[in-house]
């Protein structure tokens, strides 16, 4: 893969996460949900439902768009190592969003071994997604891989609003998080070569 292909896909990638987060889901949670005063008093009985559903509306815009991406702007990817270089653009960009909400110097001087983990693991975690999706359209299956990829993503996302409920340590959570990405990128790679043996 050219380099300046490479480059324009990574972009690419990062301007999912741009458009589908900053400039669309997050702003629209903030005007329509966070500041209608029955949604914070639903908020505060049921914060395990709303911490899903905010976890599900993540799930359902940035699967949504990473499929659009592909379907509209990168329609002849046929390459898998370019779904590969789309989720790390798509990382990469969600990266630089929390350092800008945390700030800057305090995210670099207080980043904990378990935010570093945490982040590695959502990197694979958007390149097996990516590569999901990119496996949908090559064999014709695009429309089932989204539903799934959302479903994945949603329910991946649920696992902090479930552990703040339960009260489990941040040990656990990363464990089963590792254990998730470790599960989706072994049964990618066994899918992956079932397709090209038959």
């Amino acid at each position: 893969m050219k380099y300046t292909r490479s480059l324009f896909i990574l972009l690419l990638g990062s301007l999912c996460f741009w458009i589908s987060q900053m400039k669309i889901r997050i702003p629209l949670l903030t005007t329509v949900i966070y500041k209608n005063p029955k949604f914070t008093i639903f908020e505060m009985k049921n914060p395990l439902l709303t911490g899903i559903f905010i976890a599900a509306s993540a799930g359902l815009f940035e699967e949504g768009f990473r499929f659009l991406f592909r379907k509209f702007l990168l329609k002849n990817s046929y390459k898998i190592v370019e779904a590969v270089v789309f989720g790390l653009g798509h990382s990469l960009m969600e990266i630089l969003y929390l350092f800008y909400v945390i700030g800057f110097y305090t995210a670099l001087f207080s980043i904990s071994i378990w935010g570093i983990l945490e982040r590695i693991l959502a990197t694979f975690l958007h390149i097996e997604l990516s590569i999901l999706l990119w496996l949908g359209f090559l064999k014709n299956k695009k429309y089932r891989i989204l539903i799934l990829a959302i479903l994945l993503h949603s329910s991946i996302d649920s696992i902090i609003p479930l552990a703040r409920y339960f009260r489990r340590n941040i040990w656990e959570v990363e464990f089963l998080f590792f254990v998730i990405v470790l599960w989706i990128g072994t049964l990618l790679i066994k899918y992956h070569k079932r397709e090209e043996s038959l």
